[in-house]
């Protein structure tokens, strides 16, 4: 965790074991048991948010080896898995999916669930993600919205009088997605960082190859500097995994804040 103007700010990368961190990050043929220890405690990233949950629950036994691995300092925010996108929230499941996160609770800042362009703006849909909210109440929840529909004032305003955190997402102009804009939510900003690679080209064919330049990464300081004025906690996810970029610029802006570079 950073302290930048007297606020919070965490700063991290969306996921951390990828192949071609090999020799770009990690040290070449790294164990995997490993990475997470370099992660946080040889290059200081303090913030990471779990996104094997999408696809499988945390069980005890994977969470407990996190908690094993990384500094005293590292915090996390945690992705909810797409059944919770699709379906009405089961209580208990909710419940059956947190347990496994136990060994690792005290150091979840977060929930955010992620919902794609094909989950359009309608009232059936707020009420999806109320529902989503109260299943996983006992932490701050933040829904990260593509469809560019969203973005209208009424939309934005009914979740926010609902205690719905709303991610700040840079997607690449040419996807057709959600606008970026920064504004904070229940005194709480989170941004995502998809970076502008020019091969996404549409709302359904990602590329994450793409590295902020200096240019850009003052941008991102002053977008974390103006929610830092209005927040009293900002958490920082670079998404551009690709050849390890996310863990460069994460790096990058964690020295800028601290006023190293």
């Amino acid at each position: 965790m950073i302290t930048y103007n007297d606020t919070p700010v965490y700063v991290g990368t969306a996921g951390y074991k990828f192949d071609d961190w090999l020799g770009t990050f990690y040290p070449n043929d790294f164990p995997n048991e490993q990475m997470l220890k370099f992660y946080s405690r040889e290059k200081g990233l303090s913030f990471l948010e779990l996104t094997f949950t999408f696809y499988n629950d945390p069980t005890e036994e994977i969470t407990a080896n996190i908690e094993e691995n990384a500094s005293d300092d590292l915090s996390i925010s945690v992705r909810l898995n797409k059944r919770f996108l699709k379906e009405y929230p089961d209580q208990e499941d909710a419940d059956k999916f947190k347990s496994g996160l136990a060994p690792i609770y005290e150091r979840t800042k977060a929930y955010f669930a992620d919902f794609y362009n094909g989950f359009p703006p309608s009232r059936a849909n707020l009420e999806h993600i109320f529902r989503l909210r109260d299943a996983f109440s006992d932490k701050p929840f933040f829904v990260e919205l593509a469809n560019r529909g969203w973005y209208k004032q009424r939309f934005l305003e009914d979740l926010k009088k609902n205690n719905i955190g709303i991610v700040s997402v840079d997607y690449p102009p040419s996807s057709g997605l959600a606008p970026y804009f920064v504004q904070s939510f229940n005194s709480m900003g989170y941004i995502r960082l998809y970076g502008h690679s020019p091969e996404w080209e549409g709302a359904n064919n990602r590329d994450l190859n793409f590295r902020y330049n200096m240019k850009q990464m003052q941008k991102i300081k002053q977008d974390v500097g103006a929610l830092c004025a209005v927040s009293n906690t900002v958490f920082v996810s670079f998404c551009n995994s690709a050849m390890a970029s996310a863990a460069m610029n994460s790096i990058e802006l964690t020295r800028m804040l601290k006023g190293e570079l």
